[in-house]
């Protein structure tokens, strides 16, 4: 009987070890050349509205360069999502958008809030 407890011991410590060791590998995300995938770096620009509709948001800067951005559903607009809609955004506002680049190269909104004209170079 005390034979057969710490066989069963050993099998039990030795399957924790086990577990415990390859955790982190089943947990974290792969890509398909095994290695770790990294989340994009959220990015930030000021920018002045040109168009903005439910999927779509074009801005440019002053020296005319348009830069379209994708809307999601998980797009915030407003600080802290206040404002509901992407049309509360008009052409000529000066916004501050916080984007990462998705997949394809596509840069996908994160939040849009406006802000005063003076931020805009």
């Amino acid at each position: 009987m005390k034979t057969t407890n710490k066989a069963l011991a050993r099998i039990l410590a030795a399957s924790l070890l086990a577990v415990f060791l390859a955790g982190p590998l089943w947990t974290e995300a792969r890509a398909g050349d095994g290695k770790p995938t990294v989340p994009p770096k959220p990015q930030q620009i000021n920018a002045i509205v040109v168009r903005c509709d439910e999927t779509t948001l074009v801005v440019g800067n002053k020296k005319g360069k348009e830069t379209t951005f994708t809307i999601t559903i998980e797009t915030r607009f407003g600080p802290k999502g206040t404002l509901k809609n992407p049309e509360d955004f008009k052409a000529g506002n000066h916004v501050h958008i916080t984007y990462i680049k998705g997949e394809g190269g596509k840069l996908v909104v994160q939040e849009v809030v406006p802000v005063l004209t003076h931020v805009i170079k």
